[in-house]
């Protein structure tokens, strides 16, 4: 996957606009994954309040959606700093 559609798809699923600043694809990544690990925080938190099954269901899918995308980001992040 390439940085521009991971970018892509990630805003997508974080419901953000795109933007019109000329910054790096490193750089977005970068910030990217930093606001993924901040909904992973939101979501835990909302899982230890949430008290409806089906609601604790569809957050645990959520994370683990976010978690993947994590993953992925870094990975693709890791390749692009190793061709530096």
């Amino acid at each position: 996957m390439k940085i521009k559609e991971f970018i892509k798809l990630t805003k997508e699923a974080l419901g953000i606009e795109p933007s019109n600043k000329d910054i790096k694809k490193k750089k977005q990544l970068q910030e990217l994954i930093e606001k993924l690990e901040e909904n992973i925080s939101k979501i835990k938190q909302q899982l230890s309040e949430e008290s409806s099954p089906k609601r604790k269901e569809e957050l645990q899918e959520e994370l683990e959606i976010y978690k993947a995308q994590i993953q992925k980001g870094k990975e693709i992040l890791e390749k692009k700093l190793k061709k530096k």
